[in-house]
């Protein structure tokens, strides 16, 4: 069986030992793997992550999605972002709690120093080299895009412009429909059609609201393709 389980590497358990072996009387700053424990404690603390786990969840039964691979694109630096320490405990707790083992996450944000590849690196998951979004999912895929802008999350749905490929997909992800009520149509058919054309139908169920870290999750929904998409509107940009 897959080990599904975060746990820290060995290396990075001894580095943490030798720092508090160290007896030197001064304060030591605390490890980013130790601030990423903060949070992950933080979020998991008032029942907020079960809300969240029941959306995941309720969504993969209505996709009949088993086993997803999880992508993570633009989460943002752990070792420079409070809210990206967050989001990354929000990735971690949700993983463990829905079996997906670490070596079926993959991440990517150019912004990414060495500490912070080395960190996912310790829970093994997978740095991909660069992107600009445009991956094509191969298997049943989390899309997990928090506070991505406009153009990536455009770039990553057109890379998936399929009625299969998008029946395989659940985004958690910035509510797409405040892009589409916001911004004029005639804009959007230029910059963005294939969203405006998959707004419509999507499933979309927003996370509640975490007073401790409201500006990591604000806006983040659950989405996903509620119905086939028609192929009058798959072939439309094609």
């Amino acid at each position: 069986m897959e080990d599904t389980s975060f746990a820290y590497s060995q290396a990075t358990t001894r580095a943490r030992a030798r720092k508090n072996r160290r007896g030197n009387g001064r304060r030591e700053p605390p490890l980013l793997i130790d601030l990423v424990d903060r949070c992950k404690a933080d979020i998991e603390s008032n029942g907020w992550m079960t809300i969240c786990l029941g959306l995941l969840q309720d969504a993969l039964r209505r996709t009949n999605v088993s086993c997803p691979d999880v992508l993570c694109l633009g989460l943002g630096s752990p070792s420079s972002s409070r809210e990206a320490r967050a989001q990354l405990a929000f990735l971690i707790s949700s993983c463990t709690i829905l079996e997906i083992g670490p070596s079926n996450v993959s991440v990517y944000d150019p912004v990414f120093t060495d500490a912070d590849k080395a960190l996912f690196q310790s829970f093994g998951m997978r740095c991909l080299p660069d992107t600009d979004g445009k991956h094509a999912v191969q298997r049943p895929t989390i899309l997990y895009m928090p506070h991505c802008d406009l153009k990536l999350y455009e770039n990553i749905i057109g890379a998936n412009w399929s009625e299969e490929q998008l029946a395989r997909i659940i985004f958690v992800a910035n509510r797409f429909s405040d892009y589409t009520d916001n911004h004029p149509q005639s804009k959007l058919e230029v910059e963005s059609p294939y969203l405006m054309r998959l707004v419509p139908h999507l499933e979309c169920h927003s996370l509640p609201a975490l007073e401790s870290f409201s500006s990591a999750f604000n806006n983040i929904s659950v989405q996903h393709v509620k119905h086939p998409i028609p192929q009058s509107v798959v072939f439309a940009i094609r």
